[in-house]
């Protein structure tokens, strides 16, 4: 069986480390990116089964990036997921209103973001 790919964009180089260090734990191919622009050249050659985006980042912020994303036909199908340090009132349904397939709030724990991780993948087994 195939590993799953996760692509974390977030601009806090040390929060992407750390990310990736505890997927790679949990068994998934991860690959970070430190802006939107890299985030997005990284989703197109990496080709993810789901993709962590970060909001608060300067230049192309995460609402762009996920824009770009579900634009163009290599990207559209991959879940986004929005991880935020900003509590959003409305975080989970802003992110789904704008394309995103779920919200977790930063911090947050391993075993939950592993939870919606795999929520994302058995959801689009065509991707997996």
């Amino acid at each position: 069986m195939a590993t799953a790919k996760v692509l974390v964009i977030d601009d806090e180089k040390l929060l992407v480390k750390s990310t990736c260090m505890v997927l790679t734990h949990y068994g998934y191919d991860v690959k970070g990116a430190l802006n939107g622009e890299e985030g997005l050249i990284a989703a197109q050659e990496f080709a993810p089964d789901v993709i962590l985006l970060d909001i608060m980042m300067p230049g192309m912020d995460g609402w762009q990036v996920l824009e770009t994303l579900k634009q163009n036909t290599v990207t559209e199908r991959i879940p986004v997921v929005i991880f935020s340090a900003r509590e959003y009132s409305n975080g989970k349904a802003l992110a789904a209103e704008k394309g995103a397939a779920d919200f977790i709030a930063k911090p947050f724990e391993a075993d939950e973001l592993v939870e919606i991780l795999v929520n994302q993948l058995s959801a689009s087994p065509d991707q997996y």
